[in-house]
Protein backbone atom coordinates (compact mmCIF):
# COMPACT_ATOMS: atom_id res chain seq x y z
CA UNK A 1 0.00 0.00 0.00
CA UNK A 2 1.13 3.59 -0.56
CA UNK A 3 1.74 5.33 2.74
CA UNK A 4 3.79 8.22 4.05
CA UNK A 5 4.57 8.19 7.76
CA UNK A 6 5.11 11.13 10.08
CA UNK A 7 7.02 9.85 13.11
CA UNK A 8 7.00 11.98 16.27
CA UNK A 9 10.03 11.10 18.36
CA UNK A 10 13.58 10.41 17.21
CA UNK A 11 14.61 8.04 19.98
CA UNK A 12 14.82 4.26 19.91
CA UNK A 13 11.19 3.58 18.94
CA UNK A 14 10.88 6.34 16.35
CA UNK A 15 14.21 5.69 14.66
CA UNK A 16 13.57 1.95 14.53
CA UNK A 17 10.13 2.63 13.05
CA UNK A 18 11.75 4.72 10.32
CA UNK A 19 14.22 1.92 9.56
CA UNK A 20 11.46 -0.69 9.44
CA UNK A 21 9.23 1.48 7.26
CA UNK A 22 12.05 2.14 4.81
CA UNK A 23 12.65 -1.60 4.54
CA UNK A 24 8.93 -1.97 3.82
CA UNK A 25 9.22 0.61 1.02
CA UNK A 26 7.32 3.30 2.94
CA UNK A 27 8.59 6.87 3.10
CA UNK A 28 9.02 8.35 6.55
CA UNK A 29 9.83 11.64 8.22
CA UNK A 30 11.13 11.71 11.81
CA UNK A 31 10.62 14.77 14.02
CA UNK A 32 12.49 14.99 17.31
CA UNK A 33 11.66 17.70 19.87
CA UNK A 34 15.20 18.06 21.22
CA UNK A 35 17.90 19.77 19.25
CA UNK A 36 20.31 16.85 19.73
CA UNK A 37 18.05 13.99 20.79
CA UNK A 38 19.69 14.14 24.21
CA UNK A 39 16.57 13.53 26.25
CA UNK A 40 17.07 9.79 26.66
CA UNK A 41 18.46 10.16 30.19
CA UNK A 42 22.02 9.07 29.42
CA UNK A 43 21.38 5.83 31.28
CA UNK A 44 22.77 2.51 30.14
CA UNK A 45 20.48 -0.32 29.10
CA UNK A 46 20.84 -4.02 28.47
CA UNK A 47 19.11 -5.06 25.26
CA UNK A 48 17.86 -8.66 25.47
CA UNK A 49 17.77 -11.19 22.66
CA UNK A 50 14.26 -10.34 21.49
CA UNK A 51 15.39 -6.75 20.95
CA UNK A 52 18.46 -7.94 19.07
CA UNK A 53 16.25 -10.21 16.97
CA UNK A 54 14.06 -7.24 16.04
CA UNK A 55 17.16 -5.27 15.02
CA UNK A 56 18.32 -8.17 12.89
CA UNK A 57 14.97 -8.19 11.08
CA UNK A 58 15.51 -4.58 9.95
CA UNK A 59 19.22 -5.06 9.16
CA UNK A 60 20.42 -2.97 12.10
CA UNK A 61 21.92 -5.67 14.31
CA UNK A 62 25.53 -5.16 13.22
CA UNK A 63 25.55 -1.39 13.68
CA UNK A 64 24.29 -1.81 17.24
CA UNK A 65 26.82 -4.55 17.99
CA UNK A 66 29.53 -2.09 17.02
CA UNK A 67 28.58 0.38 19.78
CA UNK A 68 27.67 -2.09 22.55
CA UNK A 69 29.13 -4.79 24.80
CA UNK A 70 27.96 -8.33 25.64
CA UNK A 71 26.67 -8.77 29.18
CA UNK A 72 25.70 -12.41 29.52
CA UNK A 73 24.80 -12.74 33.20
CA UNK A 74 23.33 -11.13 36.28
CA UNK A 75 25.23 -11.80 39.49
CA UNK A 76 23.17 -11.45 42.67
CA UNK A 77 24.65 -10.64 46.07
CA UNK A 78 23.43 -9.52 49.46
CA UNK A 79 24.38 -6.23 51.06
CA UNK A 80 26.94 -8.15 53.11
CA UNK A 81 28.69 -9.18 49.90
CA UNK A 82 27.55 -12.81 50.03
CA UNK A 83 26.94 -14.27 46.58
CA UNK A 84 23.31 -15.40 46.19
CA UNK A 85 23.26 -16.74 42.66
CA UNK A 86 23.76 -16.19 38.94
CA UNK A 87 21.12 -15.62 36.29
CA UNK A 88 22.41 -16.57 32.86
CA UNK A 89 21.20 -15.12 29.57
CA UNK A 90 23.11 -17.67 27.49
CA UNK A 91 20.80 -20.64 27.93
CA UNK A 92 19.46 -22.88 25.18
CA UNK A 93 22.77 -22.83 23.32
CA UNK A 94 22.54 -19.17 22.30
CA UNK A 95 25.67 -17.29 21.34
CA UNK A 96 23.71 -14.06 20.92
CA UNK A 97 23.77 -12.57 24.42
CA UNK A 98 22.25 -9.27 25.57
CA UNK A 99 24.17 -6.12 24.66
CA UNK A 100 24.76 -3.15 26.95
CA UNK A 101 25.18 0.46 25.85
CA UNK A 102 24.08 3.98 26.81
CA UNK A 103 20.49 4.56 25.79
CA UNK A 104 21.43 7.80 24.02
CA UNK A 105 24.04 5.99 21.95
CA UNK A 106 21.53 3.41 20.75
CA UNK A 107 19.05 6.14 19.79
CA UNK A 108 21.76 8.05 17.97
CA UNK A 109 23.00 5.18 15.80
CA UNK A 110 19.46 4.12 14.87
CA UNK A 111 18.57 7.71 13.96
CA UNK A 112 21.70 8.02 11.83
CA UNK A 113 20.97 4.70 10.10
CA UNK A 114 17.40 5.80 9.36
CA UNK A 115 18.70 8.96 7.71
CA UNK A 116 21.27 6.99 5.73
CA UNK A 117 18.50 4.76 4.39
CA UNK A 118 16.36 7.61 3.19
CA UNK A 119 14.21 8.74 6.11
CA UNK A 120 14.08 12.50 6.61
CA UNK A 121 15.18 13.34 10.17
CA UNK A 122 14.54 16.79 11.62
CA UNK A 123 15.60 17.88 15.12
CA UNK A 124 14.20 20.64 17.33
CA UNK A 125 10.60 20.15 16.14
CA UNK A 126 8.06 19.89 18.93
CA UNK A 127 4.56 18.67 18.07
CA UNK A 128 1.70 20.92 19.21
CA UNK A 129 -1.24 19.63 17.17
CA UNK A 130 -2.30 16.64 15.08
CA UNK A 131 -5.29 17.11 12.78
CA UNK A 132 -6.84 14.15 10.99
CA UNK A 133 -8.48 14.48 7.60
CA UNK A 134 -9.98 11.81 5.36
CA UNK A 135 -6.98 9.77 4.29
CA UNK A 136 -4.32 11.96 5.90
CA UNK A 137 -3.08 13.62 9.08
CA UNK A 138 -1.34 16.97 9.54
CA UNK A 139 1.24 17.51 12.27
CA UNK A 140 1.81 21.08 13.42
CA UNK A 141 5.01 22.02 15.22
CA UNK A 142 5.90 24.79 17.65
CA UNK A 143 7.69 26.83 14.97
CA UNK A 144 4.50 26.99 12.90
CA UNK A 145 5.62 24.45 10.31
CA UNK A 146 3.52 21.44 9.34
CA UNK A 147 3.96 17.98 7.87
CA UNK A 148 1.34 15.79 6.22
CA UNK A 149 1.21 12.02 5.96
CA UNK A 150 -1.16 9.12 5.68
CA UNK A 151 -0.24 8.06 9.24
CA UNK A 152 1.24 9.71 12.30
CA UNK A 153 3.24 7.46 14.62
CA UNK A 154 3.64 8.67 18.19
CA UNK A 155 7.01 7.31 19.33
CA UNK A 156 7.67 10.09 21.81
CA UNK A 157 8.04 8.13 25.01
CA UNK A 158 6.38 8.02 28.40
CA UNK A 159 5.65 11.76 28.37
CA UNK A 160 4.13 11.49 24.91
CA UNK A 161 2.70 14.69 23.46
CA UNK A 162 1.06 12.58 20.76
CA UNK A 163 -0.81 10.60 23.41
CA UNK A 164 -2.01 13.75 25.18
CA UNK A 165 -3.24 15.29 21.94
CA UNK A 166 -4.87 12.12 20.64
CA UNK A 167 -6.35 10.83 23.91
CA UNK A 168 -6.77 13.93 26.09
CA UNK A 169 -8.78 12.10 28.77
CA UNK A 170 -6.11 9.45 29.33
CA UNK A 171 -4.49 9.69 32.82
CA UNK A 172 -0.88 10.81 32.99
CA UNK A 173 1.85 8.37 34.00
CA UNK A 174 1.99 8.01 37.77
CA UNK A 175 4.75 7.51 40.31
CA UNK A 176 5.58 3.84 40.98
CA UNK A 177 7.20 4.17 44.41
CA UNK A 178 10.92 4.15 43.69
CA UNK A 179 13.67 6.55 42.74
CA UNK A 180 15.92 5.13 40.05
CA UNK A 181 19.38 6.69 39.88
CA UNK A 182 21.70 5.99 36.94
CA UNK A 183 25.28 7.01 36.48
CA UNK A 184 28.79 6.47 35.20
CA UNK A 185 32.12 6.21 36.97
CA UNK A 186 35.61 6.02 35.44
CA UNK A 187 37.35 2.69 34.87
CA UNK A 188 39.97 3.70 37.47
CA UNK A 189 37.38 3.46 40.27
CA UNK A 190 38.24 0.96 43.00
CA UNK A 191 35.60 -1.67 42.22
CA UNK A 192 35.84 -5.37 41.33
CA UNK A 193 35.66 -5.83 37.54
CA UNK A 194 32.37 -7.15 36.21
CA UNK A 195 32.90 -7.18 32.44
CA UNK A 196 30.37 -9.85 31.48
CA UNK A 197 27.63 -9.30 34.07
CA UNK A 198 25.48 -6.79 35.83
CA UNK A 199 26.32 -7.34 39.49
CA UNK A 200 23.33 -6.51 41.70
CA UNK A 201 23.61 -6.05 45.48
CA UNK A 202 20.50 -6.15 47.66
CA UNK A 203 21.55 -3.76 50.41
CA UNK A 204 20.03 -2.72 53.73
CA UNK A 205 18.32 0.38 52.37
CA UNK A 206 18.48 0.15 48.59
CA UNK A 207 19.57 -1.99 45.65
CA UNK A 208 22.75 -1.24 43.69
CA UNK A 209 23.94 -2.68 40.38
CA UNK A 210 26.84 -2.09 38.01
CA UNK A 211 28.87 -3.50 35.14
CA UNK A 212 32.32 -2.71 33.76
CA UNK A 213 31.48 -4.13 30.32
CA UNK A 214 32.14 -0.82 28.56
CA UNK A 215 35.40 -0.05 30.36
CA UNK A 216 33.84 2.73 32.39
CA UNK A 217 31.37 1.66 35.06
CA UNK A 218 27.66 1.79 34.26
CA UNK A 219 25.69 1.72 37.53
CA UNK A 220 22.25 2.26 39.01
CA UNK A 221 20.56 2.46 42.40
CA UNK A 222 16.93 1.59 43.14
CA UNK A 223 15.55 3.33 46.22
CA UNK A 224 12.07 2.88 47.65
CA UNK A 225 10.38 6.16 48.55
CA UNK A 226 6.75 7.13 49.19
CA UNK A 227 7.23 10.49 47.47
CA UNK A 228 8.50 11.31 43.97
CA UNK A 229 11.49 13.54 43.41
CA UNK A 230 10.90 17.20 42.79
CA UNK A 231 12.54 18.88 39.81
CA UNK A 232 15.05 20.58 42.10
CA UNK A 233 16.04 17.30 43.76
CA UNK A 234 16.56 15.64 40.41
CA UNK A 235 19.09 18.30 39.38
CA UNK A 236 21.27 18.42 42.49
CA UNK A 237 24.12 16.03 41.70
CA UNK A 238 26.25 16.60 44.80
CA UNK A 239 23.31 16.24 47.17
CA UNK A 240 22.54 12.94 45.49
CA UNK A 241 26.13 11.79 45.80
CA UNK A 242 26.01 12.39 49.58
CA UNK A 243 22.61 10.72 49.81
CA UNK A 244 23.80 7.61 48.00
CA UNK A 245 26.95 7.33 50.11
CA UNK A 246 24.79 7.53 53.24
CA UNK A 247 22.36 4.89 51.92
CA UNK A 248 25.08 2.38 51.11
CA UNK A 249 27.71 3.11 53.76
CA UNK A 250 26.76 0.11 55.95
CA UNK A 251 26.75 -2.33 53.03
CA UNK A 252 29.85 -4.32 52.12
CA UNK A 253 29.61 -3.59 48.41
CA UNK A 254 31.36 -1.34 45.86
CA UNK A 255 28.43 1.12 45.92
CA UNK A 256 30.09 3.81 48.06
CA UNK A 257 33.35 3.86 46.08
CA UNK A 258 31.48 3.95 42.76
CA UNK A 259 29.07 6.74 43.71
CA UNK A 260 31.88 8.81 45.22
CA UNK A 261 33.81 8.53 41.95
CA UNK A 262 30.79 8.96 39.66
CA UNK A 263 31.16 11.57 36.94
CA UNK A 264 27.46 11.40 36.06
CA UNK A 265 24.51 10.96 38.46
CA UNK A 266 21.02 10.95 36.95
CA UNK A 267 18.13 10.59 39.40
CA UNK A 268 14.63 9.85 38.14
CA UNK A 269 11.21 8.71 39.30
CA UNK A 270 9.98 5.33 38.19
CA UNK A 271 6.57 5.82 36.64
CA UNK A 272 3.97 3.56 35.15
CA UNK A 273 1.30 4.10 32.54
CA UNK A 274 -2.13 2.58 33.00
CA UNK A 275 -3.26 0.30 30.19
CA UNK A 276 -4.82 2.40 27.44
CA UNK A 277 -8.17 1.30 25.97
CA UNK A 278 -6.66 1.68 22.51
CA UNK A 279 -3.37 2.76 20.97
CA UNK A 280 -4.76 4.27 17.78
CA UNK A 281 -7.33 6.41 16.04
CA UNK A 282 -8.08 6.44 12.30
CA UNK A 283 -4.72 8.02 11.36
CA UNK A 284 -2.63 8.16 14.55
CA UNK A 285 -0.98 5.30 16.43
CA UNK A 286 1.25 5.05 19.52
CA UNK A 287 4.21 2.68 19.87
CA UNK A 288 6.85 1.97 22.51
CA UNK A 289 6.65 3.75 25.87
CA UNK A 290 4.07 6.17 24.50
CA UNK A 291 1.64 3.22 24.39
CA UNK A 292 2.81 0.75 27.01
CA UNK A 293 5.63 1.66 29.37
CA UNK A 294 6.93 -1.38 31.29
CA UNK A 295 8.84 -1.39 34.63
CA UNK A 296 12.62 -0.90 34.32
CA UNK A 297 13.20 -4.19 36.18
CA UNK A 298 11.92 -6.11 33.17
CA UNK A 299 14.73 -4.72 30.96
CA UNK A 300 12.24 -4.86 28.10
CA UNK A 301 11.27 -1.25 27.32
CA UNK A 302 13.63 -0.77 24.38
CA UNK A 303 13.20 -4.32 23.09
CA UNK A 304 9.41 -4.09 22.99
CA UNK A 305 9.65 -0.73 21.22
CA UNK A 306 11.87 -2.31 18.58
CA UNK A 307 9.39 -5.14 18.13
CA UNK A 308 6.56 -2.60 17.78
CA UNK A 309 8.43 -0.81 15.02
CA UNK A 310 8.93 -3.96 12.98
CA UNK A 311 5.39 -5.28 13.36
CA UNK A 312 3.80 -1.93 12.52
CA UNK A 313 5.88 -1.55 9.37
CA UNK A 314 4.94 -5.05 8.26
CA UNK A 315 1.23 -4.32 8.68
CA UNK A 316 1.40 -0.97 6.88
CA UNK A 317 3.32 -2.59 4.03
CA UNK A 318 0.41 -4.85 3.11
CA UNK A 319 -2.76 -3.13 4.32
CA UNK A 320 -4.79 0.05 4.48
CA UNK A 321 -4.29 2.17 7.58
CA UNK A 322 -7.33 1.08 9.62
CA UNK A 323 -6.86 -2.69 9.32
CA UNK A 324 -3.08 -2.29 9.73
CA UNK A 325 -3.54 -0.45 13.02
CA UNK A 326 -6.13 -2.93 14.27
CA UNK A 327 -4.00 -5.96 13.43
CA UNK A 328 -0.89 -4.37 14.94
CA UNK A 329 -2.65 -3.72 18.24
CA UNK A 330 -4.19 -7.18 18.32
CA UNK A 331 -0.76 -8.73 17.77
CA UNK A 332 1.07 -6.64 20.33
CA UNK A 333 -1.25 -5.89 23.26
CA UNK A 334 -1.24 -9.24 25.07
CA UNK A 335 2.52 -9.61 24.72
CA UNK A 336 3.45 -6.21 26.13
CA UNK A 337 0.98 -6.53 29.02
CA UNK A 338 2.45 -9.91 29.90
CA UNK A 339 5.98 -8.54 29.58
CA UNK A 340 5.14 -5.66 31.89
CA UNK A 341 4.01 -8.10 34.57
CA UNK A 342 7.12 -10.28 34.16
CA UNK A 343 9.49 -10.00 37.12
CA UNK A 344 7.91 -6.73 38.12
CA UNK A 345 9.68 -6.64 41.46
CA UNK A 346 12.93 -8.39 40.54
CA UNK A 347 15.20 -5.49 41.47
CA UNK A 348 12.81 -3.41 43.55
CA UNK A 349 13.83 -2.94 47.16
CA UNK A 350 11.20 -3.05 49.88
CA UNK A 351 10.12 0.23 51.34
CA UNK A 352 11.68 1.22 54.60
CA UNK A 353 14.67 -0.39 56.32
CA UNK A 354 14.24 -4.15 56.72
CA UNK A 355 15.25 -5.68 60.02
CA UNK A 356 18.13 -8.15 59.95
CA UNK A 357 15.79 -11.14 60.04
CA UNK A 358 13.81 -9.73 57.09
CA UNK A 359 17.03 -9.20 55.17
CA UNK A 360 18.08 -12.79 55.74
CA UNK A 361 14.68 -14.03 54.64
CA UNK A 362 14.83 -11.88 51.51
CA UNK A 363 18.34 -13.08 50.68
CA UNK A 364 17.28 -16.70 51.15
CA UNK A 365 14.32 -16.24 48.78
CA UNK A 366 16.57 -14.66 46.13
CA UNK A 367 19.11 -17.48 46.42
CA UNK A 368 16.40 -20.14 46.15
CA UNK A 369 14.81 -18.41 43.15
CA UNK A 370 18.17 -18.15 41.37
CA UNK A 371 19.05 -21.77 42.10
CA UNK A 372 15.65 -23.10 40.99
CA UNK A 373 15.69 -21.19 37.71
CA UNK A 374 12.71 -19.06 38.67
CA UNK A 375 14.69 -15.94 37.77
CA UNK A 376 15.88 -17.20 34.40
CA UNK A 377 14.75 -15.11 31.41
CA UNK A 378 11.46 -16.56 30.14
CA UNK A 379 11.76 -18.13 26.71
CA UNK A 380 8.41 -16.77 25.47
CA UNK A 381 9.78 -13.26 26.00
CA UNK A 382 13.47 -13.47 25.15
CA UNK A 383 13.37 -15.95 22.28
CA UNK A 384 10.69 -14.02 20.36
CA UNK A 385 11.51 -13.51 16.68
CA UNK A 386 9.72 -11.63 13.92
CA UNK A 387 10.13 -13.00 10.40
CA UNK A 388 10.23 -10.51 7.56
CA UNK A 389 8.02 -12.28 5.00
Amino acid sequence: MTHHAIIVGGGIAGSAAALALRKAGITAEVYEARHDGGDYSGAALRLPRNGLNALRTIDAHDIVNDISYPVANTELSSGTGRHLGTVSFTGNGHNDVPRTMPRARLARVLRSAAADRGAAVTMNKRLIAATSRPGSVIATFDDGSTAEGTVLIGADGLNSTTRRLTFPSTPEPHYAGTHLVYGYAPASTAAPPSPDAFHIYWGRKATFGYTTAGGDIYWYANIASPEPLSTEEARDTETWRRRLVKLFRRDRTPAVDITRAATVILPSNTRTLDTLPTWHTDQVILIGDAAHAVPPATEQGAALALEDAVVLAQQLRSSQVAPAFETFEAMRRERVIRAGASRRSRTTHRRGVPRWIEQRSRDRRIAQAAQSGAMDPPAWLHEHQIAWD
